[in-house]
């Protein structure tokens, strides 16, 4: 009886590891993480997100340059 009982506590233990192994290696899957939904942004990053697209246009260079340093004058 007490040799059952050692085999069954062991056997569990052993399983237990493979299952966190399982679980994981599952974990690392990007897919996996979506259909969970682990990787949802925090409200803080989606206020940032939302403040960096309202701001694109400012953030981007004027479309012409009245200048050049390319070449000599003309």
């Amino acid at each position: 009886m007490k040799d059952r009982k050692a085999l069954w506590i062991v056997s569990s233990a052993i399983s237990l590891v493979g299952l966190a192994l399982v679980v994981r290696q599952a974990l690392q899957d990007p897919s996996v993480r979506r259909r969970l939904r682990l990787d949802i942004p925090s409200s803080a990053e989606r206020m940032i997100d939302a403040a960096s697209e309202e701001s694109f246009p400012a953030s981007d260079p004027p479309s012409f340059t009245p200048t050049t340093s390319l070449g000599t004058v003309r």
